[in-house]
């Protein structure tokens, strides 16, 4: 059985420190893991600062709960 880590993470508004978060999971993406940006909705550039960073950006409605399931159906 083939197994993939995969890492969420929900954001809104985070463009202050999105660089900063995302960094240090590039070793990990290194070795096989995904990296799932799921952004609520954001007023700033999280998004497109995310873009490099992470494998996959996508939009969802707002709240934790519904942007990890965003993330999860993937």
């Amino acid at each position: 059985m083939n197994q993939r880590l995969s890492i969420i993470l929900p954001v809104l508004n985070e463009a202050g420190g999105i660089v900063q978060a995302l960094e240090p999971l590039q070793g990990l993406r290194r070795h096989g893991a995904e990296v799932i940006v799921v952004d609520g909705g954001s007023r700033d550039e999280t998004a497109g600062l995310a873009k490099p960073l992470a494998d996959c950006v996508i939009t969802a409605a707002r709240g934790r709960g519904v942007q990890m399931n965003a993330g999860a159906a993937e």
